[in-house]
């Protein structure tokens, strides 16, 4: 079996994290919010927003070999987790564990005592 590795996100996953971020929605949130709100969110996610995003914030994704499976992004400076999101076929494996680890690591690095996220629905119990 291959290793979870996480790293730092790079442009060219762009394409990826928006499919990832696309299918996540789509297939996890679309359980506990109205259709309306699941378009709304769906228009916004876009590869040309994700690469607007990577300006001003830090992403990080998971991946087992080439596949990107799960990603985070947060800010540094906000003090805040804009995000994270695992392939809904990956759920319950610790990988989003893993990812929200490796950026309160960040964080605690960067002398950050107190983050902030704002949850979906369906991951209040993870956090």
């Amino acid at each position: 079996m291959k290793k979870l590795q996480i790293r730092k996100a790079q442009l060219k996953d762009v394409e990826a994290i928006a499919k990832l971020h696309r299918r996540t929605v789509s297939e996890i949130n679309a359980t506990f919010y109205p259709p309306e709100t699941i378009k709304e969110w769906l228009t916004d996610i876009s590869e040309e927003n994700t690469k607007q995003q990577f300006k001003n914030s830090i992403w990080i994704v998971a991946e087992i070999g080439n596949k990107i499976i799960g990603f985070g992004q947060y800010s540094i400076t906000d003090r805040e987790i804009y995000q994270l999101n695992v392939s809904p076929s990956n759920l319950k494996q610790g990988i989003g564990k893993t990812l929200y680890n490796y950026i309160e690591s960040d964080f605690r690095k960067n002398r950050k005592r107190e983050i902030s996220i704002n949850s979906t629905l369906n991951a209040m119990a993870f956090y």
